[in-house]
């Protein structure tokens, strides 16, 4: 009789590691906003940009990418979105913000003035020559 309760000791065990390794599993899955893709890819370029950024500061990186311009400004609605002015200078680097820049980056539902052209419109931003 002794010999079938440690049999059922470490069948305990074995069932209670088990169900808290399916337990960090679920936190990780579901409450941490952790994603496996991003694990899978993490030594790809930009890997898990599209979780950590807005997409409109994405898509200004991949409109000044496309269009292979040097140094850009932003217009003054988004210059006072500080969220965006930040993330758009540390992501777009080496590209540079200059104020004197030709180059401008407008919402998609702002106005631009008569004398400017747009290069390039997305979903969310459009670049504009003035």
């Amino acid at each position: 009789m002794l010999d079938y309760k440690i049999i059922d000791a470490k069948k305990l065990k074995i069932l209670f590691i088990i169900i808290c390794s399916l337990q960090i599993f679920y936190l990780f899955d579901s409450r941490s906003n952790f994603k496996i893709e991003i694990f899978k890819n993490a030594f790809s370029k930009n890997a898990g940009i599209i979780y950590a950024l807005s997409p409109s500061v994405v898509e200004s990186g991949e409109i000044l990418i496309k269009t292979k311009i040097l140094n850009f400004d932003l217009s003054n609605e988004l210059k006072k979105d500080t969220y965006f002015y930040q993330r758009s200078i540390e992501f777009n680097y080496p590209i540079r913000i200059k104020k004197d820049s030709n180059f401008i980056i407008y919402s998609i539902n702002e106005s631009i003035l008569n004398t400017c052209i747009i290069l390039e419109t997305g979903k969310y931003i459009k670049l504009v020559k003035c």
